[in-house]
């Protein structure tokens, strides 16, 4: 029998490199069973998940029949909660799926939190995703917990207004503070690898943080122009004050970012399961 595997955000870029690595192990057509959760299985982008081999399966982390029913005859599956949702929301979620998987026999869940979530405490969707590490954890399932720092895939690849003012404000709302970054597309790599390798040590029941390594401002330019081949424009300035005016949650999160930021991460380490972690300027060079 094969293997039944269920991914969360298949349509996003997370989950969707998650299910490519999947698709694209060997012997994946005979001993892997893909399906993918996803709101609107008759989208574009579900149907291209389809033609790739994958099976789009309706369903909603809020809500729980449809989770149950999604998660049935299920082995191994990936989530991620949405930041957006609130607090409270995205918490329900996580311990929506959850309980979902521990109902249906799900033997492992690879579930994507973010670094520091058990100490930047004055972060909301921090606090929330290490409610649903602890919940999963004391749910008894074996379990691989990523902890992604920022992502690189904030920054524009593409020169223009919005990259102009998006890196230079980032910088400036961290108050020139260098800050660790991850591609979102290696976090999809580690959390395939977890899903296809459930019982290897490096994954079983571990909590992993992913970063590929700290970028200022200069830094980030100097990984464009090593890229890209020119010294890019970007915003050196940006008013203070307009880091008070972010939702609170992420005025949080930079002000964390500014008073003591992610803790040191392993690269090395994270190297031998994933050689191929992109720096920040593979990611402008790839993009």
């Amino acid at each position: 029998m094969p293997t039944e595997i269920l991914i969360v955000g298949a349509t996003g870029k997370q989950g969707g490199k998650a299910l490519s690595n999947l698709l694209e192990s060997p012997n994946a057509s005979s001993n892997l069973s893909l399906r993918f959760l996803t709101r609107n299985p008759t989208s574009a982008s579900a149907q291209k998940l389809v033609a790739r081999g994958a099976k789009a399966v309706k369903g909603d982390l809020n809500d729980t029949s449809s989770l149950n029913s999604a998660l049935e005859g299920v082995d191994r599956a990936f989530f991620v909660t949405d930041a957006l949702a609130g607090e409270a929301k995205e918490v329900q979620q996580g311990k929506n799926f959850v309980n979902a998987a521990q109902k249906a026999g799900v033997k492992h869940l690879v579930f994507t939190s973010v670094c520091a979530a058990d100490t930047a405490t004055i972060v909301p969707h921090f606090r929330s995703k290490y409610e649903v590490e602890k919940h999963l954890q004391a749910s008894g399932i074996s379990h691989t917990i990523l902890r992604p720092v920022a992502f690189m895939d904030n920054f524009p690849v593409a020169s223009g207004i919005t990259r102009f003012l998006g890196i230079g404000a980032f910088f400036a709302f961290t108050k020139g503070r260098p800050c660790a970054f991850i591609a979102v597309e290696d976090i999809g790599v580690f959390a395939g690898k977890a899903l296809l390798s459930p019982e290897d040590p490096a994954f079983k029941n571990q909590i992993i943080d992913l970063a590929e390594g700290d970028y200022d401002l200069e830094s980030t330019r100097r990984s464009i122009q090593k890229a890209q081949g020119y010294s890019p424009w970007l915003a050196s300035y940006i008013p203070g004050f307009t880091r008070s005016i972010l939702p609170h949650d992420f005025k949080m999160m930079f002000t964390y970012f500014e008073q003591s930021g992610y803790p040191a991460v392993n690269t090395a380490e994270l190297k031998k399961i994933h050689p191929g972690l992109m720096s920040m300027e593979d990611y402008f060079r790839k993009g």
